[in-house]
């Protein structure tokens, strides 16, 4: 394989230089600079990058930065003459008389670092190609964790000073387009989990997790439905277990509410296909995607959620489910799913929306005193790889049914739904109605 590029990497030696002198001239512009994150390794010439170590060095022991205590350290560690010795420092101070632009030559440095840094992972990336001889589903996963570590570390913080973040506190309470009570973001569609939840919100990671058969599949399609039917914006609801075609009628028969064993065995009544006939209009117009990839992977997700916001908007994203995403298998069980959750935690803020992602529970809730008639109520702790999971969710919510295990349960039909973690509000259970017949939740109320 031959690549034409050119002799010299991406790189600005007069950004490089000038940061330099900055840092020399203003301690305060080490500060100034602090969101753009820049390390040692994003300056292309050897020199720089030894001088912003020594000043890094000096500022974490709180110590003054200047052409005497640089040229200092830097002979304490004999790398002055690496650098060109005294001359050199002398000549960067001498031709540097303003901080004024720190921070634009801090972005350009930047930059140039992460171009060089896309080029030589690319580089890196075709030679393993070529010499590949395990998985190609791992080369995949790798490729994309490489990628999605630069774009990380490319991100610029986002500080806000607490008398901006006031202010927008204030016009959002002085803000008379919401009635009194009325919830922030999507309602789920159901009156008591909306009263604990306080709406779908922007920006928030909202976990689903019970054991087979309970419906957490379908409780998610209820709320995607229902976030979808307020706004109209693009909701796309990512389906690894189940196919589009699936997952697509089940949401008919539960709009049209239609029992769906009718509807798999065409056994309709003479009101079904009316039903169906409205569901489908009513269905069909709405902006509702959903993506059947098995095993996909979360840099494929936050691609295609991209390009659908900028397409598009977006209201809302549906991951069914966490445990079926694609992961470097190189990497131990527990540190995949860490990085998963947190990657669609920084995707929900990144993004704008609300992300709900389904997680499986493990048997403990049906083990022990539950296996002898105890309760069977399962709790965050049984999230497999509960930690990371717990941590970065804004809103747990676990779905049980009693009458799924007590035939003479004082409740049939009902489903509560236990919220353990709230980030916007106070924990609590929602009873729900459990509709078998067409895979759906109801309000109790309108049941």
């Amino acid at each position: 394989m031959k690549i034409n590029h050119k002799s010299e990497l991406p790189h600005d030696y007069f950004s490089e230089r000038a940061l330099i002198g900055s840092l020399m001239l203003n301690r305060r512009v080490f500060d100034d600079i602090g969101e753009v994150k820049i390390v040692p390794e994003d300056f292309y010439d050897k020199r720089f990058s030894i001088i912003f170590s020594v000043i890094f060095e000096l500022q974490k022991n709180n110590m003054p930065v200047d052409y005497i205590t640089v040229s200092s350290k830097l002979n304490t560690s004999a790398q002055l003459e690496q650098i060109g010795g005294n001359q050199f420092l002398t000549s960067i101070v001498d031709e540097h008389i303003t901080d004024a632009n720190a921070y634009g030559y801090a972005i350009i440095v930047k930059e140039q670092s992460t171009l060089r840094n896309i080029i030589s992972t690319s580089l890196e990336i075709a030679k393993n190609g070529y010499d590949l001889e395990g998985s190609v589903k791992d080369y995949v996963s790798d490729v994309e964790t490489k990628y999605f570590r630069i774009t990380a570390q490319n991100k610029i913080s986002k500080i806000a000073s607490i008398y901006n973040l006031v202010k927008e506190n204030i016009r959002d309470l002085e803000d008379t387009s919401r009635q009194v009570g009325e919830i922030n973001g999507f309602s789920t569609g159901y009156h008591e989990l909306d009263k604990i939840l306080l709406g779908m919100q922007e920006g928030r990671l909202y976990i689903i997790g019970a054991r087979p058969g309970m419906g957490k599949s379908a409780l998610a399609l209820n709320l995607a439905y229902n976030a979808c039917k307020q706004s109209n914006l693009p909701v796309i609801f990512f389906s690894l277990e189940m196919t589009g075609k699936e997952l697509s009628l089940r949401l008919l028969t539960s709009v049209a509410k239609i029992d769906n064993k009718r509807v798999k065995t065409k056994n309709f009544l003479d009101t079904d296909l009316r039903s169906l006939a409205k569901a489908t209009t009513e269905v069909s117009k709405l902006p509702f995607y959903i993506d059947e990839t098995s095993s996909i992977s979360l840099m494929e997700v936050i691609s295609i959620c991209r390009k659908k916001k900028a397409e598009e908007g977006l209201g809302m994203v549906v991951i069914d489910y966490l445990q079926l995403m694609g992961v470097n298998k190189a990497i131990p069980r527990e540190q995949q799913i860490s990085e998963i959750s947190r990657g669609l935690k920084a995707m929900a803020k990144d993004l704008g929306c609300p992300v709900i992602t389904l997680s499986q529970l493990n048997r403990e809730s049906e083990s022990g005193v539950a296996s002898k008639g105890g309760n069977r109520r399962p709790t965050s702790n049984n999230l497999r790889e509960s930690g990371a999971i717990e941590q970065d969710a804004d809103a747990i919510m676990l779905i049980y049914r009693d009458d799924y295990y007590n035939k003479d349960t004082k409740e049939p039909g009902v489903a509560e739904i236990i919220v353990t973690k709230n980030r916007s509000g106070e924990q609590g259970t929602a009873k729900l109605a459990w509709v078998g017949a067409y895979t759906s939740f109801e309000n109790l109320q309108t049941r």
